[in-house]
């Protein structure tokens, strides 16, 4: 279901960047792990995850005058939706608000899994841009498993050979599925290496609601105690990694 809203304000502070700036709420890839959905709640909009989408219509014209009213700061495209998920194809959201602060000079990171973005190569080159992708696994099953509508690992991986040509990239691997190896993350950055100038990693963030989503799929895994020992998961692998990322020389970054 796809709705229009016009709101009130669109360049948020954020703890991320200076600023984020959302397009839209709600997200067609239906990630089961994203946390966003939590929020999505609280802000009074209902319905299962991936199912809806509210497009800030006025988000552009809105922007046009915040950016003369605020300090200028890196702006953050975004924390709670994709703002390249299949809607961008119509309504052009993200490109219109991209095209004010690229203008303006605004330096922006834009993260998404969709190689939608290479439609604005036009904007991004040139510019104080960064680009990331999310990218969790190269398992195109377990993808499909966990992000059930969002873009085919292949073709992230293909919009980073050409982003990587013409503007800084990195990835975020994020979050590290409970149960992934080291070594299966070793691989992971291997293919990611060439293509990217930094890597992002974060645990899994369960906001409400998100267990009991979750459960059930990490059951069909075969991880019925991913729960009770996530804790104790996270923290070895992030030792275990992390000297094998500095014997691989790869520039990281652990989020948590």
């Amino acid at each position: 279901m796809i709705g229009e809203v016009r709101v009130k304000s669109i360049l948020n502070r954020s703890s991320i960047g200076d600023y984020c700036i959302n397009p839209y709420v709600g997200c067609e890839h239906a990630c089961i792990y994203c946390y966003a959905q939590f929020y999505a709640k609280r802000w009074g909009y209902k319905g299962t995850w991936g199912s809806y989408v509210k497009v800030k219509v006025n988000a552009p014209s809105l922007l046009k005058k915040e950016v003369l009213n605020k300090r200028k700061g890196v702006v953050y495209v975004s924390s709670m939706t994709d703002p390249y998920q299949p809607v961008e194809a119509r309504y052009k959201i993200t490109r219109e608000v991209l095209r004010v602060l690229v203008e303006r000079e605004w330096p922006v990171v834009l993260q998404t899994k969709s190689p939608l973005i290479l439609r604005d190569i036009d904007l991004i080159q040139g510019r104080d841009v960064k680009v990331g992708f999310t990218i969790i696994t190269l398992d195109e099953e377990l993808r499909k498993t966990f992000e059930p509508k969002a873009p085919p690992i292949e073709e992230r991986l293909g919009a980073l050979d050409e982003l990587s040509n013409v503007v800084s990239t990195y990835a975020f691997v994020g979050p590290i599925l409970p149960g992934t190896s080291v070594e299966e993350l070793v691989e992971l950055v291997e293919v990611l290496a060439d293509r990217v100038d930094l890597i992002y990693f974060d645990k899994l963030n369960l906001k409400p609601g998100l267990k009991e989503r979750l459960d059930p799929v990490f059951r069909k895994l075969d991880l019925p105690n991913w729960l009770s020992e996530m804790d104790i998961y996270y923290r070895r692998l992030k030792v275990e990694l992390s000297e094998r990322l500095r014997t691989m020389g790869v520039r990281h970054v652990f989020v948590y």
